[in-house]
């Protein structure tokens, strides 16, 4: 059984996927929080991303990572990114390189396409890059780190952009591009295990209605979803009418980062 390094495996995502990976990798889990609830085929490493030494240690050994951990938000500061999402990407890429790691699974975001207007596509999956936060920013640089190291190293990346990966689908914008962790951890399964992988990007969605991605490329590698987003709505949904155009982010891919403010350019140097 091979083993797959987790970057941010306390996390809501990490967390989710970790019932579904562990039944066919053995999982080495690696946050900055302790983790709880260790099952049979995981270990647990506790540590911060932006020292190169730790992510060394932490990546030898492994045949595969799925680099999960970043900072985000809608109001995060340039600042806030560097080391954590800029810095430890790198990090990884440098150290995956050297210890001959097989593949190497890259999360991005569907915001780093959320500047875009929701009636701007039919589907956004081949739309250029249009961040909409420094949070976003740095994923974009993430999908560029990942494609130089495959061509310049021929490390296999895959780099999936999530979209929305809450347990329940809260309303009318998050319908469109929702996931599964089920689904999700089969995305990574095909990046960890298709062989035609080399550089690619495909989007995180399970099956939802008027979807903005047709997520053609996944399909293409054999991705399947096996969930309905429609199937999974918040008691408290709230339809496209109900919600605040003027908050809510309901008309942009992004959401409500495609409405935030980005820090004055003084606060980038903090």
């Amino acid at each position: 059984m091979q083993t797959l390094l987790i970057t941010g495996a306390a996390g809501i995502v990490g967390t989710a996927l970790r019932p579904y990976l562990r039944q066919k990798y053995r999982l080495r889990l690696l946050d900055r929080q302790p983790i709880n609830g260790l099952q049979e085929g995981e270990t647990a490493l506790v540590g911060d991303l932006t020292d190169r030494a730790f992510v060394d240690q932490a990546v030898a050994g492994s045949h595969a990572v799925l680099h999960l951990a970043c900072a985000h938000g809608t109001g995060i500061a340039f600042g806030s990114t560097v080391e954590p999402n800029y810095h430890a990407t790198l990090y990884l890429l440098e150290a995956a390189q050297r210890h001959g790691v097989q593949r190497f699974i890259f999360t991005s975001s569907h915001h780093v396409i959320g500047q875009y207007r929701t009636d701007a596509a039919q589907t956004f999956d081949d739309m250029p890059a249009a961040a909409d936060s420094y949070y976003a920013l740095s994923k974009v640089f993430g999908e560029a780190a990942c494609a130089a190291w495959t061509l310049r190293y021929n490390l296999p990346t895959f780099v999936i952009r999530i979209g929305n990966a809450d347990a329940k689908v809260s309303d009318a914008r998050r319908l469109r591009l929702w996931t599964s962790a089920r689904d999700l951890a089969q995305l990574v399964r095909i990046g960890l295990e298709h062989p035609e992988v080399r550089h690619e990007i495909v989007y995180g969605v399970s099956e939802c209605p008027n979807a903005l991605f047709s997520n053609a490329r996944a399909r293409a590698l054999g991705y399947a979803p096996q969930d309905n987003a429609a199937e999974h709505l918040a008691a408290d949904f709230l339809p496209y009418e109900e919600m605040d155009p003027t908050h809510s982010g309901r008309d942009h891919v992004g959401g409500s980062y495609a409405g935030a403010t980005l820090a004055p350019l003084l606060e980038i140097q903090a």
